[in-house]
């Protein structure tokens, strides 16, 4: 299974979701690709007393960007303008049990983000256009409370990426 680490943003499906029951807005701290479910097991067994050393935090959400540039979008994201420091660290506790798994490193610097939509088409790229010119300084920043990271497995379908989470991990103090 396609599956992934993050931390769940409150308020339902992300934008350019196909519906409800499409991908939520989460900020992914590890992607793993396709894994087994011996170390789906290994992780659900990992994860939880790794990440129950991690104190709750906030992080604000903010701003609007693209990688590798707003010139060449392939990826419209919000980013991360509080609480850089926490999720990072987060997204090191969580690399560190993953590999112990067996799951590859990934050698790709953790950037927190919140991906909005990947532009995969002419008219994903004009939707980008349009949102940098009419909405990059528009968007109120977001405070998102951390209580919990989630495993996340994510199916790919024709209307875009179907988000089931498999299990929650609560952070230090908190129910998740």
């Amino acid at each position: 299974m396609r599956a992934f680490v993050a931390v769940t943003l409150p308020g339902g499906a992300a934008e350019g979701s196909p519906s409800t029951a499409a991908a939520t807005g989460h900020l992914t701290l590890r992607f793993l690709g396709d894994v087994t479910e011996g170390t789906v097991e290994a992780l659900t067994r990992a994860l939880a007393p790794a990440v129950a050393r991690t104190a709750p935090f906030e992080f604000v959400v903010e701003g609007l960007g693209a990688f590798p540039g707003v010139d060449r979008p392939r990826v419209v994201w919000r980013g991360v303008t509080r609480g850089v420091a926490e999720l990072r660290a987060l997204a090191r506790v969580v690399r560190e049990v993953v590999e112990s798994v067996g799951v590859a490193p990934d050698r790709t610097p953790f950037v927190p983000h919140v991906t909005l939509f990947r532009v995969r088409s002419p008219r994903d790229r004009e939707r980008a256009a349009l949102l940098f010119r009419t909405e990059a300084g528009d968007r109120p920043p977001e405070v998102v409370r951390v209580t919990s990271v989630e495993l996340v497995e994510s199916r790919l379908e024709p209307a875009g990426a179907i988000h089931r989470t498999i299990a929650r991990f609560p952070l230090a103090g908190s129910e998740g």
